[in-house]
C-alpha cells in the first residue's frame, strides 16, 4: 500500500447524498489508504473533476465527472486518471472515451428489501433547502428522502421503495445499482442536468427526464434566468424567508407533477450493464491498489499522466 492521500469530496453548508458516499465507500474498498494530506488528492464520486485543486498537488482520479461547475482541468503530470463518471467527462478532457467506466456510487454494497412498496421521491439537496416538499410529497402520497440526511439511512430508504422519483443523480444512481427502477425528474436548476448524461453514457442509457414543478417561489426563482450570477443567487438566497408565504400556490401544482411522474414508465438500465461496468472499475481499482501513481491506461495518447 503506498502513501497515504487525502479523500477528497465536496462537501458546503448542508449534506448532500451522493458527495457523502465517499464517505462510506472509500474506505471500505481502499483501507488503510486514506490521511489528510493535501499534497495528494483522491477524487471518487461527484463532478470534482476540474480546476478547483491545488496545481502542485497529486490527483488520483476514480470515477470522478466534470460538471461545469469550475473551470475544466488542464490535464498534466499531476493528474493520475483510472477512470472517470462516462464518456462525456472522457472526450471534454481528450480521454479515450473507455474510460468514461461509470459512477462509482455503483459500486455501494446495499442490498435492497423493498419491505414498504413505497413511492419514493429524492428532490436536489438545493430544491429540498428552497422548496416546499414535504408538503407536496405528502399531499402526492409519496415518500420524501431528504438528500441532507444520514447516507446509510437514506440507502435503507432507497431500498425499501418499489420507484424512486428523483432529481437528486445519485439517488438514482444507487437506486440502479439496487435494481430499484426509477423515473428521472429534470432538474429545475438548468446547471445541474449535464452529468446524468454523463452517467448514463456509461450505462448504454438514454435518461427520460420528466419535468416537475417547483414547490416554492423561491425555488422558481433559483431555477430562472435571474440566479445565473452569483450576486443574484446569493440575493435571492437572503430574501428567502420573505417569499415563504407565497409557498402555498405552488405546493398543489408540485405535488400533481409527483403523481403524473409516478404514473409514468420507470427506467432501468440492464443487468449485463450493470455487471459490466461494477466489474471495470473493480478491475481498475485493484490496479489502484497495486499502484495508483500508475493508471491502467487504453492507450498512450493525451497527458504524461497516461503514458506508460
Amino acid at each position: 500500500m503506498p502513501e497515504a492521500v487525502q479523500l477528497y469530496y465536496w462537501r458546503g453548508e448542508a449534506r448532500n447524498f451522493g458527495d457523502e458516499l465517499n464517505v462510506l465507500l472509500w474506505p471500505r474498498l481502499l483501507p488503510d489508504f486514506f490521511d489528510e494530506n493535501p499534497a495528494e488528492l483522491f477524487l471518487g464520486i461527484g463532478s470534482v473533476l476540474d480546476a478547483r485543486h491545488a496545481p502542485d498537488a497529486v490527483k488520483l482520479v476514480a470515477g470522478a465527472g466534470y460538471g461545469g461547475y469550475e473551470r475544466a482541468p488542464t490535464l498534466d503530470a499531476t493528474w493520475v486518471v483510472h477512470w472517470v463518471r462516462g464518456p462525456d467527462t472522457a472526450r471534454l478532457l481528450g480521454l479515450p472515451e473507455e474510460c468514461g467506466l461509470g459512477d462509482p456510487a455503483m459500486l455501494i454494497d446495499a442490498p435492497a428489501s423493498r419491505s414498504t412498496r413505497a413511492v419514493g421521491f429524492m428532490p436536489h439537496f438545493e430544491s429540498m433547502a428552497r422548496g416546499s416538499w414535504a408538503e407536496a410529497a405528502h399531499a402526492a402520497g409519496v415518500s420524501l428522502i431528504d438528500p441532507r440526511g444520514d447516507p446509510a439511512t437514506i440507502l435503507a430508504a432507497i431500498g425499501n421503495c418499489r420507484l424512486l422519483l428523483g432529481e437528486a443523480m445519485h439517488g438514482v444512481i444507487v437506486a440502479d445499482a439496487m435494481r430499484v427502477p426509477w423515473v428521472a425528474l429534470r432538474p429545475l436548476v438548468a446547471a445541474h442536468r449535464a452529468k446524468w448524461h454523463d452517467w448514463a453514457g456509461a450505462m448504454g442509457l438514454a435518461v427520460r427526464f420528466h419535468s416537475h414543478h417547483a414547490s416554492s417561489l423561491c425555488e422558481r426563482l433559483h431555477a430562472s434566468m435571474l440566479a445565473t450570477s452569483r450576486p443574484a443567487r446569493h440575493l435571492l438566497d437572503q430574501t428567502g424567508p420573505l417569499l415563504t408565504a407565497a409557498r402555498q400556490n405552488f405546493i398543489g401544482r408540485a405535488a400533481e407533477s409527483l403523481s403524473v411522474a409516478a404514473a409514468a414508465a420507470p427506467q432501468l438500465s440492464s443487468d449485463a450493464a450493470l455487471d459490466r461496468s461494477r466489474t471495470k472499475m473493480l478491475e481498475r481499482l485493484e490496479a489502484l491498489r497495486r499502484c495508483p501513481w500508475r493508471p491502467t491506461a487504453l492507450h498512450s495518447r493525451g497527458t504524461s499522466a497516461y503514458q506508460h
